[in-house]
């Protein structure tokens, strides 16, 4: 017996043989998988499904382990026999599609060798699948369980426990490329519901066949996705409602507390008289001035000038307006202490400037404690919850979109803070001091774009190295729509200075790191390196010896006036969940940022902030 049909004939029969009693609906219970899924395998119908699925069925019949190591002996020699059959085929067809995307070849190849692994692109070379040590009492996890999205992705994480945790870089072997490791990162992130879309659909479905599941299994969790990909999860769908309800109440009562207090005013000014010599004159509050996208300034006649921008910013701490208008060290500016710890989490950009204010905080309140935590902006941004709105302020590099699902189903608030100034950094050793942003869009373009640095004038005869921040970081996403108009390419490389083997066909070396130091370090130590990150940083060159800052259509990085300025800039924004409660840590940091203390602070840090000395939110830090 040599075909592929024998081999897996006798491989059935002598699985029948180890499950012999126990039914199909029973072992369907005992280990997660469809009946139909069971039936199929003990039938022999179809193709031969992998040894995830058989051990689970094995270990749920109480095989031991001398008679499960014998059907894996039969078993390995089909899927050898499969793949002498089928294998020719499959390699001639990435031969062909070397420098393709490979999903194309998946589709087409799949179901012919499925349990095979893409060990190299060149020369092309496919093995047999790692199998990793399988737990007890293994269980598969059911899709339709999940009551919303996030729940759906942390079965998917269970899911790949049951196939015996392979690693990341052993799931994109058996994907042949289509799950790159940062793809995988990214999916098994907490709170993906944000970015649901067709694409992570089909990456669910690549995804679960990674793991072992046969074709109808893998439908069970497809179906389960697209189910759930536009369900929020209910608990902060009603979280949002519950305080958007609070917030219309207590508007209406600020409302009505200022309108009984303005007919207080009418009432104390019609019978207070003058001062000697001089006329009476009422106190009356005008429109002077329209700012930018049509909000008012108003003046109080005899007044300091107040501005609207300053009340939605007291608003938004939580606090009175007198506790922000007191000059510094002012009983009215102390008010801003609160005791306890805050925690400032999120962008990695900011995190010198964050230290700066934490420092000048916690020397003006002696019983407050910050913690600054950079671990990126979209990650701060998913720490945010109902319960820790009151301790938790997320560091966001640039404004949320106004269509978010933080912004428009979970009332996240943002105030901007400072404008953050980036710069593309290159090694010295490329030659360059500056590119036109057209070159620059031409180095990061998907298709034929330049490969080594000598293409460019005065440039050196190196490989064009690219190192970049991973999904989810706010600087990638500000460098791709502000500077690229397009996603960066894809990835292709571990190390930074040459192509994975299995990603041998891609046309760049791009590479990612987590932060802006491992950014700045990989940069400074690669020659043909280049990346980005916050300028006030990349100027170290103490640290960075070999950094070059380029100029950008002979710009220099910085923060000038809008038309001359650097094209990467962004402000920073701190959001909250909702309207942060009153007298909590949140409210009181908030509340000190729009004071002239922070103001200073920041300046003091190089960074231009946001928030003016007439209480205004500067226009380029507006929300587009």
């Amino acid at each position: 017996m040599t075909s592929y049909l024998d081999r897996k004939a006798d491989f059935t029969r002598d699985l029948r043989h180890r499950l012999d009693g126990d039914e199909p609906a029973a072992l369907a219970r005992r280990t997660g998988l469809r009946e139909k899924t069971v039936r199929t395998l003990l039938a022999g119908d179809g193709e031969l499904m992998s040894w995830e699925v058989v051990s689970a069925c094995l270990a749920a019949a109480g095989v031991d382990g001398g008679g499960a190591a014998a059907v894996r002996d039969r078993w390995s020699a089909a899927e050898q026999a499969q793949w002498d059959e089928r294998g020719d085929d499959l390699r001639a067809a990435f031969e062909r599609n070397r420098n393709g995307k490979p999903a194309a070849v998946v589709g087409a190849h799949r179901e012919k060798a499925p349990w095979r692994r893409l060990a190299s692109r060149h020369p092309v070379t496919f093995e047999p699948w790692t199998v990793p040590a399988f737990g007890t009492g293994r269980r598969l996890p059911d899709p339709a369980e999940a009551g919303d999205i996030r729940d759906f992705y942390r079965l998917l994480a269970g899911l790949r426990g049951w196939a015996g945790s392979p690693r990341q870089s052993e799931i994109e072997r058996r994907s042949w490329g289509t799950l790159p490791d940062a793809t995988i990162s990214a999916m098994l992130q907490k709170d993906r519901w944000r970015t649901t879309n067709d694409r992570e659909r089909v990456r669910v479905g690549y995804f679960a066949a990674a793991c072992g599941l046969p074709e109808a299994e893998v439908a069970r969790w497809v179906e389960a996705y697209e189910r759930l990909r536009h369900i929020a999860p209910p608990d902060d769908l009603a979280q949002a409602r519950a305080e958007a309800a609070e917030l219309r109440r207590r508007l209406s009562g600020a409302e009505a507390e200022a309108e009984d207090l303005r007919a207080r005013l009418a009432a104390a000014e019609a019978i207070t008289p003058a001062e000697p010599g001089e006329p009476a004159e009422p106190v009356e509050a005008v429109p002077v001035a329209r700012e930018p996208r049509g909000r008012a300034r108003w003046v109080t006649r005899g007044r300091r000038p107040l501005a609207v921008g300053l009340a939605a910013l007291v608003f938004a701490g939580g606090v009175g307006v007198g506790r922000v208008a007191g000059g510094e060290g002012s009983p009215r500016e102390r008010s801003v202490c609160f005791s306890g710890t805050l925690r400032l989490v999120g962008s990695t950009a900011f995190e010198r400037t964050a230290h700066a204010i934490r420092r000048g905080y916690e020397a003006q309140c002696e019983d407050a404690r910050i913690e600054v935590r950079s671990i990126g902006s979209n990650e701060g941004v998913r720490t945010l919850t109902a319960a820790n709105a009151a301790t938790t302020i997320a560091m966001h590099d640039g404004h949320l979109k106004r269509d978010s699902e933080e912004i428009r189903l979970r009332g996240f608030r943002g105030l901007p803070v400072a404008l953050t100034a980036f710069a593309v950094v290159v090694h010295k050793d490329t030659g360059l001091t500056g590119l036109s942003v057209r070159d620059l869009r031409s180095i990061y373009a998907r298709d034929g774009a330049p490969t080594e640095w000598k293409r460019f004038r005065g440039g050196a005869g190196l490989p064009i190295r690219m190192v970049s921040r991973t999904e989810g970081s706010g600087t990638r996403t500000i460098f791709e729509e502000q500077v690229l108009n397009e996603p960066e390419p894809e990835l292709s490389s571990r190390d930074c200075r040459r192509k994975d083997e299995i990603r041998a066909a891609a046309r760049v070396i791009r590479c990612e790191r987590s932060s802006q130091a491992q950014i700045l370090d990989t940069v400074n130590r690669l020659p043909g390196a280049i990346g980005y990150a916050e300028l006030q940083i990349a100027t170290d060159t103490r640290r960075y010896p070999n950094l070059r800052i380029l100029t950008l259509d002979g710009r220099r990085a910085d923060t000038s006036p809008a038309e001359h300025r650097y094209p990467f800039v962004a402000p920073e924004v701190f959001y909250t969940y909702g309207t942060p409660p009153n007298n909590s840590p949140a409210a009181a940091f908030l509340t000190f940022l729009a004071g002239d203390s922070a103001r200073r602070l920041i300046q003091r840090a190089g960074a231009p902030p946001c928030i003016t000395p007439d209480s205004l939110i500067s226009t380029p830090c507006q929300s587009p």
